[in-house]
């Protein structure tokens, strides 16, 4: 999009204040991000799909993904204050819902980046990509099992290093809550280490990552209604990311140790190619397998919204995606839909079901 274009006009409105020569405020600005989406899936057992989901987070038959606004702010040239809370769709009982993301970084170079607060925690490539710049709907079954939440912790991390390499360390509490942590229960220890080869590489952007992730008290939740941290002790994951012209592929492998419950594996594969200039081909597919049984659950976004879908495990899941997204603005204007297929073996009743989605994603 050229300069001076209506989106750039527009996207430039949310930016509250900005001068680069002010010694203690630089930048100033509203963030928000909007994303609703509409599933619909069959299977032998019945329909389901957005429909279903609780009342506090659809509009009508379609679910409010993510409804967040927050603030940004550069300061002292190196210090970055980024935020986002989370917004009740329907703005009541009240308009704010939670935290999601608050944070300070340091950031005097790109070898060393220093950050404290609250974030979504960021284990294995796929949650690293934001939910802004996502190309399907939702990650993968894995993932998800293995998904921190919003944790509260402090973490450094760096890139460029001797060419191309990159590092992260990060301490966490595993206790997830609405705001900010009281630092009860266990904590989160997220390493990674990667090397950027793309130079020499004949690829447009080629990066390898490996990360690893150490739970001291997996299921930890404070009070009932709380969400429990991830029931793995120990996961790792292994990804590699590739781009060359109008195509890209994403794989990436993973295990977990289910310490006292079994444990899981699997693999991903994402090629996606761009059709035209504003028009994108995105394709998933993931295999996942666990050592015993029931060691791995349908996916609770819609799948496991199927009737009597409520406590659907089993030792085998495979699923494929295809879809297409349309960049009116990049990231920051798009719609995007898909079908997915869903099969879990293994368990009590095998899953079988097709779902078709579209959707809506915008941010400032």
């Amino acid at each position: 999009m050229a300069e001076g274009s209506t989106y750039d006009r527009i996207w430039s409105l949310p930016v509250l204040y900005k001068d680069p020569h002010n010694p203690y405020l630089q930048e100033l600005a509203v963030q928000a991000q909007l994303q609703t989406q509409y599933a619909h899936g069959t299977n032998g057992d019945g329909s389901y799909g957005s429909e279903n989901l609780s009342d506090a987070c659809r509009w009508g038959d379609t679910e409010v993904r993510r409804f967040r606004l927050g603030l940004k702010a550069l300061l002292f040239n190196n210090l970055k204050f980024h935020s986002l809370l989370d917004l009740y769709p329907d703005l009541t009982p009240r308009v704010y819902q939670r935290i999601a993301e608050m944070y300070f970084t340091y950031a005097p170079c790109d070898a060393f980046n220093w950050a404290t607060g609250k974030t979504e925690l960021k284990f294995t490539r796929e949650q690293e990509v934001s939910s802004r710049d996502i190309l399907p709907f939702e990650r993968s079954q894995l993932v998800n099992m293995f998904y921190g939440g919003e944790l509260s912790g402090t973490w450094i991390s760096g890139k460029g290093i001797a060419g191309g390499w990159l590092y992260e360390l990060g301490a966490y509490s595993n206790q997830r809550v609405d705001e900010f942590t009281y630092f009860q229960g266990g904590a989160m220890i997220l390493a990674k280490t990667g090397y950027n080869y793309t130079q020499g590489s004949g690829f447009d952007y080629a990066q390898v990552e490996f990360h690893y992730l150490h739970n001291t008290d997996p299921g930890y939740a404070a009070d009932p209604g709380d969400l429990a941290s991830p029931l793995f002790s120990k996961c790792f994951a292994l990804a590699n990311d590739l781009t060359k012209g109008r195509a890209s592929l994403a794989t990436e492998c993973f295990w977990g140790d289910g310490r006292g419950r079994p444990n899981v594996g699997g693999v991903t594969a994402m090629p996606s190619y761009f059709l035209m200039e504003k028009l994108q081909l995105v394709t998933t597919f993931q295999v996942a397998a666990s050592s015993g049984d029931n060691g791995i659950s349908l996916p609770t976004r819609y799948e496991l919204q199927v009737p009597g879908g409520k406590t659907m495990n089993g030792d085998a899941y495979f699923a494929g995606y295809a879809g297409l997204n349309y960049y009116f603005y990049g990231h920051k204007l798009k719609v995007m839909s898909g079908v997915k297929y869903s099969h879990l073996t293994g368990g009590l009743n095998d899953f079988n079901g097709w779902t078709w989605l579209a959707g809506f994603r915008t941010m400032f």
